[in-house]
């Protein structure tokens, strides 16, 4: 839901989520108060269809009806969420966020983590915290393979209990950058805990209708012996006895959703709420749906699985469609609960099914009223969702074509030069005229030294890592410059990239300089600024492009080649360091920087040899 309307919702939502919780603690009007809450929705509708028909173009019209009307709805989000989640019509970035999985119990979950371990994920779950490991008391984070030779690994915290998430806030478990997927059972504690405006969560779900789930939770807590939660109590009773009982098991995911004990009921208040929240905050999928859930969920995760451990791991957990044919053919027809447990015999767990109208399951059905029609909601949502994901892997692969593409053209362009020629080169004075073509995108886009200074052209900085170039950056802030690099859009600015139009804004009160709302350093970002309209003929055509002193990247010819022309070229200037110290000063400095994207703790433990042994980006 980005757009104009992002600051008004985030008002209404704190602001109509308050009063509805503390109505609800002053034990007033249930009525009123839904009342007033579908009002607010209203309300909000409103300005967000008009700002949706009025800011989006044809690309918008190939959505269907429904799902156009997911973008468009009213938000009544926590707060957390509101400010620490990405949103569901977010494009994925894996590099910025962090994913977290709610595993409701016997949903699939234990799948779906067999599944992204097998396909060499780092994981966060309840393995890495197993005293057997020895790094349960670590003040650290520290990522292990829990077994040698099965190629996965997980990180030392259990993120599935609330005292886990504890301890993951205080290691500093997200802001570290190690884990790709964390699995818990308290979306509502980890999403308030574990995350920030800056390190954002990526919220994914498996739901199973509350009965069925119920009821296999009730026959599978007889025997697990190496749950928490075993109960061997349980085998000596009814389904009709279990369910006149109170226990856990009724209404589980709007009290998880919404963060109340199993001793506090739940409301209507609290079903509007959780909808809300999964709605716009959560990836759902249907355990019904296995394959088609797991598909979306590797897109939305950036996981390859057509690459060849991706096939064999999607394979061996019966989520192919040829896997799943060929299992029906030699089954027969099966109830859903076995065909989407078969595909995990590890986790497989047989029962008795009631049907619906049955006294058993009416008897479950009636403590699960609210849970129950959360689950149709999901339902709803499942199908709303899929243009949306679909959009993501989309772009994704245009994005990969169309870097592909030019990459082909500028290596295609390279001179080829044998050794005895380089040897030859590499003894020529400065300012010699050597027989090398430059690739044209380089030799028409940036100007030539010798060349008089033009009014069109813009200064653009090789920032070559470790090398001076931030002391630089730097020091033209604060000599008032505009910088394009990647401050400009980095979310604790307020998701600048989110704004219409490109803008050069201040982010620091004690700093004249400035930035604009673009992020060149990765050639994702460069091809999304050249998409907005960033430099080319929009600094001299456009009269509302902001002024820029410099652009600041360290792919300078992926830049040269998208960002400039040969009407508008860029002067280009450099600091360079001897390869070995800035290797060396990069090596130190990526063991303790946590706020890089290259963030690597492992690297603390090896010795500048073993670094030095393995090709690491720095040849």
């Amino acid at each position: 839901m980005a757009g104009s309307g992002r600051s008004y919702r985030s008002v209404a939502s704190a602001s109509t989520y308050d009063t509805a919780r503390s109505t609800a603690a002053n034990g007033g009007d249930a009525k009123k108060l839904l009342g007033a809450l579908v009002f607010s929705f209203a309300l909000v509708n409103l300005f967000d269809v008009g700002s949706f028909l009025s800011t989006n173009g044809p690309a918008e019209g190939r959505r269907s009806l429904l799902s156009t009307l997911y973008l468009a709805g009213s938000s009544t989000l926590m707060p957390w969420a509101e400010h620490y989640v990405v949103d569901v019509t977010d494009r994925p970035n894996p590099e910025k966020e962090t994913a977290l999985f709610w595993h409701i119990p016997k949903s699939g979950g234990t799948t779906a983590k067999r599944l992204y371990q097998c396909m060499g994920r780092t994981l966060a779950h309840r393995v890495g915290a197993d005293p057997r490991f020895g790094h349960d008391k670590a003040k650290e984070i520290v990522v292990f393979e829990p077994h040698a030779g099965k190629d996965w690994k997980v990180v030392n915290v259990d993120t599935t209990i609330k005292k886990g998430i504890l301890r993951a806030k205080e290691l500093g478990l997200v802001q570290s950058r190690t884990t790709d997927l964390i699995f818990t059972m308290e979306p509502n504690f980890a999403g308030q805990n574990l995350y920030d405006e800056e390190n954002k969560g990526r919220f994914l779900g498996l739901f199973r209708h509350p009965v069925e789930r119920a009821l296999s939770m009730f026959y599978y807590l007889q025997t697990a012996t190496w749950e928490r939660t075993y109960s061997p109590e349980w085998a000596d009773m009814s389904v009709m006895e279990w369910a006149s009982q109170d226990h856990f098991e009724t209404d589980y995911m709007v009290h998880k959703l919404v963060g109340k004990s199993f001793g506090d009921e739940v409301d209507e208040t609290d079903l509007i709420i959780a909808k809300e929240l999964v709605r716009q905050r959560f990836i759902v999928g249907l355990i019904s749906e296995m394959n088609e859930s797991i598909r979306r969920f590797n897109i939305v995760l950036g996981v390859d699985e057509n690459s060849a451990r991706g096939h064999s791991c999607m394979e061996e957990y019966g989520l192919l469609d040829e896997t799943v044919e060929a299992e029906s053919e030699k089954e027969g027809d099966v109830d859903e609960e076995t065909q989407t447990m078969a595909k995990d015999k590890k986790n497989s767990h047989k029962h008795p099914k009631f049907e619906e109208g049955s006294e058993e399951f009416e008897a479950i059905a009636d403590r699960n009223k609210m849970d129950i029609l959360l689950y149709k909601y999901v339902e709803t949502l499942f199908e709303a969702q899929k243009d949306i994901v679909d959009s993501f892997q989309q772009a994704s692969d245009d994005l990969a074509a169309e870097m592909e593409s030019v990459e082909a053209e500028l290596n295609d362009s390279l001179p080829q030069v044998d050794a005895e020629v380089a040897a030859e080169m590499a003894l020529l004075p400065p300012g010699s005229a050597m027989p090398v073509d430059i690739p044209p995108k380089i030799d028409m886009h940036l100007a030539n030294v010798g060349d008089e200074p033009q009014n069109h052209d813009t200064p653009f900085f090789w920032h070559v890592p470790k090398s001076g170039g931030t002391t630089l950056q730097r020091l033209y802030w604060c000599m008032g410059s505009t910088v394009a690099n990647e401050v400009g859009a980095n979310p604790k600015f307020g998701n600048p990239t989110k704004r219409r139009g490109l803008v050069s804004f201040n982010p620091w009160d004690s700093n004249p300089g400035k930035v604009i709302n673009v992020d060149v350093s990765t050639k994702d970002g460069i091809l999304e600024a050249k998409n907005r309209g960033f430099l080319g003929n929009n600094v001299v055509k456009d009269p509302d492009h902001p002024h820029v002193d410099f652009v600041s990247t360290p792919e300078f010819q992926f830049a040269a080649g998208m960002l400039f022309t040969p009407f508008y070229k860029a002067r280009m200037f450099a600091l360079f360091r001897h390869p070995v110290e800035r290797a060396v000063s990069k090596f130190f400095y990526l063991q303790k920087a946590t706020w890089e994207p290259t963030y690597n703790p492992k690297w603390a433990k090896m010795s500048v040899d073993e670094w030095a042994s393995h090709n690491r980006g720095e040849d």
